[in-house]
């Protein structure tokens, strides 16, 4: 399930406000420069939150908070 299907699983298109939400949501998510440069140091491969921390000079705390609207907006995925 993602933005765009929504789970729908029985052949039902997306509606234009779904459409709409959903990419309010991403814009919202990267209309932010910590998170854009957390997501350019994502396109360089998987780091783990302390060292995406270091890397863009910013406290644990507030990375993982960047990291959380990035996932909601489904720009990142998580791994353990």
């Amino acid at each position: 399930m993602n933005k765009w299907n929504s789970g729908k699983s029985d052949g039902q298109e997306v509606g234009k406000k779904d459409v709409v939400d959903a990419l309010a949501t991403v814009v919202k998510a990267m209309a932010n420069g910590h998170r854009l440069e957390l997501i350019e140091l994502l396109a360089q491969g998987e780091h783990s939150v302390e060292a995406l921390a270091q890397r863009a000079g910013m406290g644990v705390t507030s990375t993982s908070a960047h990291l959380q609207i990035l996932k909601r907006a489904g720009l990142v995925m998580t791994r353990r």
